[in-house]
């Protein structure tokens, strides 16, 4: 009697989160994720405007910053609880193109530490066309480089300042972080969504000839 008793307690259990699954709002979680990726770029999409005018440095730059990062720390929690409940990647089949990159975004600003844990995640949603290739790409690339290592697809650029000696202007340089493997890189951004290295540089005024 007392083992029957833990058979049947184990399939309620079961059952109950067998349910728990199928009720999943998809097209509420879709318009959710939504939302969370316009707050994502909420003061990101003034930054461009702010640094050209009073500079990376700036009190001005400063204060959107903490405002973005109050929002980032608030996203990043909600979207690791989408992850647990929905047991992996929230990608297209359950929410749609526009929303399957939400998570990534969020992942792709959070800390090193969490960009490292959900690594896999990201790569194998990319593999399983939950994910588009590109955004993987990026989020690999820019995982090598917060390491320190070479990137593998071209994705990610660094910019540095430097202070003219004689009239002390600052002038920006941007260049593109070091890459494992430039032999086939266009073949291989092409193979992930990507265009080829030099159309992507140029849209930054760069060459890869430089």
């Amino acid at each position: 009697m007392h083992y029957m008793q833990k058979v049947i307690s184990l399939i309620i259990l079961l059952s109950y989160g067998c349910n728990q699954h199928q009720t999943i709002n998809t097209e509420e979680l879709a318009r959710e994720l939504d939302s969370i990726m316009v707050l994502d770029q909420k003061y990101r999409a003034e930054m461009q405007e702010v640094l050209h005018e009073f500079g990376w440095d700036s009190p001005e730059m400063g204060e959107l910053w903490q405002k973005q990062n109050e929002i980032d720390q608030s996203n990043l929690k909600r979207i690791l609880e989408i992850i647990h409940t929905v047991e992996g990647y929230p990608g297209k089949s359950m929410v749609g193109i526009s929303a399957s990159s939400t998570a990534f975004f969020v992942l792709q600003h959070a800390p090193d530490s969490i960009q490292q844990q959900y690594y896999d995640l990201i790569i194998n949603a990319a593999k399983e066309n939950e994910l588009d290739k590109s955004l993987a790409a990026m989020y690999q690339d820019r995982f090598l480089m917060h390491r320190g290592e070479p990137q593998i697809f071209g994705t990610q650029l660094r910019s540095e300042y430097q202070t003219d000696s004689l009239t002390g202007e600052r002038i920006k340089r941007t260049f593109v972080w070091p890459i494992a493997d430039t032999t086939n890189i266009d073949s291989l951004r092409m193979l992930n969504g990507l265009g080829s290295l030099e159309e992507h540089l140029n849209s930054f005024g760069i060459s890869r000839w430089e």
